[in-house]
């Protein structure tokens, strides 16, 4: 018999401020201390959007005013004994973020902090900021190159 992982289908916002730093967030997971990019699981019908807009004003307090995609990646779930499937966009958004409901806090990081051992998702560590140092939105860890 074979067993299929449980997927997670996940939709995933990259912020960036001007010190050229993503925004990462904690949520409330008893005994985790691993940050992750914002975002969530589409409700029905929704598009990546819809999903993306709806997450950033609950999950952050804050207002989308541009998206555009990144990539799409996928890698063991950093909460659950699943595989989560993300498709992960670069937005905007209008004001500070803030933590709400289930984000307990908030992080600006850049490259340096996957280098340092600083406790990120592996979407987050292993795709997305390499994939922004490579297009030279993010600065690349000191001695690093790139």
């Amino acid at each position: 018999m074979v067993i299929k992982p449980v997927i997670i289908n996940k939709v995933g916002a990259i912020i960036l401020n001007s010190d050229r730093q993503i925004l990462v967030v904690r949520k409330r997971v008893p005994g985790r201390r691993t940050f992750i990019i914002p975002g969530g699981k589409p409700e029905p019908g929704e598009t990546d959007e819809d999903t993306c807009r709806r997450e950033l004003l609950e999950e952050l307090g804050a207002r989308m005013l541009s998206f555009q995609h990144f990539g799409d990646y996928s890698e063991p779930s950093e909460f659950e004994d699943a595989v989560v499937n993300a498709r992960v966009y670069k937005v905007q958004v209008e004001g500070p973020p803030r933590p709400c409901n289930e984000i307990i806090e908030l992080a600006w990081v850049d490259a340096q902090a996957v280098a340092s051992g600083f406790d990120l998702g592996s979407i987050l560590s292993r795709h997305v900021i390499p994939g922004l140092v490579a297009e030279g939105a993010m600065k690349p860890a000191v001695g690093a190159r790139g």
